[in-house]
């Protein structure tokens, strides 16, 4: 593993660990044929029951997964008014 690969896996690990906190799970859909990926962040089942308010799940594409998932936080924030999960 290249330091570059050893840098986007811990990122990424940091991003799922942010969601994995705000209540959401990540549900991610790699498309080889265009080199491009697809991310869902929907609400676990014991957010489902706690919160009534607010965003349930966001969609995110992008270049890579670590991209798509900065997409739908980005798109979640938003449709929240807040920030919901942060990545920075």
């Amino acid at each position: 593993m290249t330091h570059s690969d050893d840098r986007v896996a811990s990122e990424m690990g940091r991003a799922l660990l942010a969601i994995y906190r705000a209540g959401l799970e990540v549900k991610v859909w790699p498309d080889a044929l265009r080199g491009r990926a697809s991310v869902r962040l929907v609400a676990l089942a014991s957010a489902r029951r706690r919160k009534a308010c607010g965003p349930r799940s966001a969609r995110g594409h992008g270049d890579s997964p670590l991209a798509a998932i900065y997409e739908a936080v980005q798109r979640l924030n938003e449709r929240a008014g807040a920030v919901v999960v942060q990545l920075e």
